[in-house]
């Protein structure tokens, strides 16, 4: 990867892990995002094609966004961790160490859905976004509901993408 684009993901880029409840399931989605003034969206293009994954939207600001196992494996793997110089290093660190547990569906269990917790509360200290649920509320959702988790045959039957949820059996 060019130096300048690794530059541009430490200062502009964005690790995070989106979790929550919908439609009465929990869902976990690692995703990667890169915001910039619209006039600049053409860098987007030069990352995308660099990256060979993502998406850009241009509206106010020019945003790209890699989402996905198969696009998340892409960028994983142009994305020399040892060459970031600021606090973006831990974050990235944390956020594939979560992509890894969701590529072993171990995010289908009590302990890695609660371990990607701990992970997703680690990263990016300076701000939680407005519908943010701690680990601690995930914690209660699944003993209170008593929750199961897929068996391991269920798991391989699967699809790839990174964007998993589990039945609660019940509507929120």
């Amino acid at each position: 990867m060019r130096e300048w684009f690794l530059c541009l993901i430490e200062v502009k880029g964005n690790f995070y892990i989106n979790m929550g409840i919908r439609n009465g399931r929990i869902f976990v989605q690692p995703i990667f995002t890169l915001t910039l003034r619209s006039e600049d969206a053409e860098i987007l293009k030069m990352l995308k094609e660099e990256i060979g994954a993502g998406e850009s939207r241009i509206g106010k600001k020019a945003v790209f966004v890699v989402r996905g196992i198969k696009n998340l494996e892409k960028f994983l793997s142009v994305i020399d961790e040892k060459k970031f110089l600021t606090s973006r290093k831990k974050d990235f660190i944390l956020w594939k160490e979560a992509i890894q547990l969701v590529k072993e569906f171990k995010h289908l269990t009590k302990e890695g859905i609660l371990r990607i917790c701990e992970i997703r509360d680690m990263m990016n200290l300076k701000k939680k976004r407005k519908n943010y649920k701690s680990k601690e509320f995930f914690e209660r959702i699944i003993n209170k509901l008593n929750m199961g988790f897929e068996n391991e045959e269920k798991r391989s039957k699967i699809s790839s993408s990174l964007r998993r949820t589990y039945s609660m059996g019940i509507s929120i």
